[in-house]
């Protein structure tokens, strides 16, 4: 059997295990690599399953559905068939090769038209209006920030200043990113990073690091989201090793409260992730009103 039929037989075998793709996923199978995938039945934006294939000499692999609380799951191929060939297993691997690098310039290439999108889309912005639903109910200092439409617009930037992309939200609270735009080691800065400052606070959302900062007077980073935690909590540590951070806990309560009744599993990702980068950095942590305290390292 080839590469190709490996793949397909595995993909056959999670599909009659009740882990059936919604997306196609055999090029990035071919990787070695774990990845994340959309199933039938799966919500929008969800991701909730997951496969791994080694296609070693006798190909084996592993795959489960998050929502289904499936486990772990496992595949090996017909032991009485031919073995991979040295020759099959270098193919796939220059084939993978070469598809990770179209990858990684589609990405480049999205990221920098997203970059010009959201350069232009700030130029055009005005001063968010004073009536605006979400800035009211808020209580945002809108000053930093601007409305297109009826979004409001948070630039998204690297260490240089440079904007890559927007955070939008809508009246309603919604948010949206640009499409293809960068994320990983963005943030947004409010207040005054001055040279001889000695404390600053990472928190999640715009909203709430606008809070921190008028209560406390201390600059603050948004990273957005939990993902992008870690990364902006590194990239300041380098930049200001000077500064004494404080990570802002987000309580995402009932994020974790729906994930219990569907799995049994009690995890609130933003005390979780705010606890992790404090210990990681040896930063102090704080925690909303009502949340325990005293968790983390």
């Amino acid at each position: 059997m080839s590469c190709a039929d490996h793949i397909d037989s595995f993909i056959v075998f999670m599909t009659a295990n009740g882990v059936e793709p919604d997306e196609p996923i055999a090029a990035r199978l071919a990787s070695g690599s774990l990845i994340r995938f959309r199933c039938k039945g799966d919500g929008k934006g969800r991701k909730n399953g997951w496969a791994i294939l080694y296609l070693d000499a006798r190909p084996a692999g592993a795959f489960g559905n998050y929502r289904q609380s499936t486990g772990t799951l496992k595949w090996k191929a017909d032991a009485s068939g031919p073995a991979l060939s040295v020759e099959e297993r270098a193919a796939l691997q220059r084939e993978w090769t070469e598809a990770r690098d179209r990858r990684e310039g589609e990405r480049r290439q999205n990221e920098a038209e997203a970059a010009l999108d959201a350069a232009n889309l700030w130029t055009r912005a005005r001063p968010v209006a004073p009536g605006h639903m979400y800035a009211f109910e808020k209580n945002l200092d809108t000053r930093p920030l601007r409305e297109l439409g009826s979004d409001i617009l948070i630039p998204m930037c690297d260490e240089a200043g440079t904007i890559w992309n927007l955070q939008r939200i809508r009246p309603t609270g919604e948010k949206r990113f640009l499409n293809g735009g960068r994320i990983n080691g963005l943030f947004a800065l409010i207040g005054e990073f001055t040279p001889d400052a000695r404390e600053a606070v990472f928190v999640e959302g715009y909203s709430t690091g606008d809070t921190v900062h008028r209560a406390t007077g201390l600059p603050v980073i948004v990273t957005f989201n939990t993902a992008n935690m870690p990364k902006v909590a590194r990239l300041w540590c380098e930049l200001r090793s000077d500064l004494d951070y404080t990570v802002f806990a987000d309580d995402d309560e009932a994020t974790a409260l729906r994930e219990f009744q569907r799995t049994g599993t009690y995890k609130n990702p933003g005390i979780e992730t705010a606890e992790a980068v404090a210990a990681e950095i040896g930063a102090k942590i704080a925690y909303p009103l009502g949340q325990p305290q005293g968790r983390a390292a």
